[in-house]
């Protein structure tokens, strides 16, 4: 079950971002102390709820592949404290006006790094990162780029995901194509931030494809967490393309290794 918090502590917005984020310290709902989290404003999204959909579920599939990620939640800006903010940001001031509401954060890491623009991917840190290739793939995900962001962190031998509004791209397309497992089609994944590392490598995607596979049990459990104000049909749309590519698990990791051959 994903955590409710309430942003009560203005920090600051965020230097970087497309979104203009902020860090903002939070209670939960029993008004203790819940640390601090980066927030992603309604107000500030490019695709609405549609963006705060794509990235509360891609956060909760990449943990449902192993994948490191941030602690995402439901954050809650009140009228009384975004007004405040407001007044304080002249410059934001609409965007947080049009954030009341519930919204999308994930819990401040500290202690971490950019990944490097070309590094070599250690081996600890191997299975991880082809297991980020193809989860990228999976949600049609544009934005882990081979550039100095490549929206990933790392910290010892953990490589972390966040940044996800873009996710699910196909939802910028009238029509599902008939065959979402096929990948000759997605070209963005020539410039995958492991792509250069990756490619003619042997490696194994057996877990990824048994978590794949098990889809109808476990996508309840992220349907839950979406609030119903968010429920804009897109994530009708996305369980129909990750039940088509899970009923192709196979042939999906196929087309994985022919795009790194």
């Amino acid at each position: 079950m994903i955590p409710i918090v309430e942003a009560v502590l203005f920090h600051r917005f965020m230097t970087s971002g497309r979104t203009s984020p902020a860090l903002c310290g939070c209670e939960d709902q029993a008004g203790q102390n819940a640390g601090d989290f980066v927030i992603k404003f309604l107000g500030g999204m490019e695709r609405g709820t549609r963006g705060l959909v794509a990235e509360l579920v891609a956060s909760r599939l990449a943990s449902r592949f192993s994948i490191p990620v941030p602690v995402p939640a439901l954050v809650v800006l009140d009228h009384t404290f975004a007004e405040l903010v407001a007044r304080s940001q002249p410059t934001r001031a609409e965007r947080l006006r049009k954030s009341v509401g519930i919204n999308f954060g994930t819990r401040l890491l500290d202690d971490v790094t950019t990944w490097p623009v070309d590094k070599a991917i250690p081996e600890a840190m191997w299975q991880t990162a082809i297991s980020i290739f193809a989860f990228d793939a999976l949600i049609q995900n544009p934005d882990r780029r081979f550039s100095p962001n490549p929206n990933l962190f790392t910290r010892g031998d953990r490589i972390f995901v966040f940044d996800h509004e873009l996710a699910f791209s196909f939802l910028e397309s009238f029509l599902p194509t008939d065959d979402p497992w096929r990948l000759e089609r997605q070209h963005y994944l020539a410039d995958h931030v492991f792509y250069r590392r990756l490619k003619s490598k042997q490696f194994d995607l057996g877990e990824f494809t048994a978590t794949l596979a098990a889809f109808p049990a476990w996508w309840p459990e992220i349907v839950t967490d979406i609030p119903a104000e968010w429920n804009n049909g897109s994530l009708a749309r996305i369980e129909d393309h990750l039940r088509a590519v899970a009923e192709r698990s196979t042939d999906f990791v196929e087309e994985i290794r022919r795009r790194l051959a």
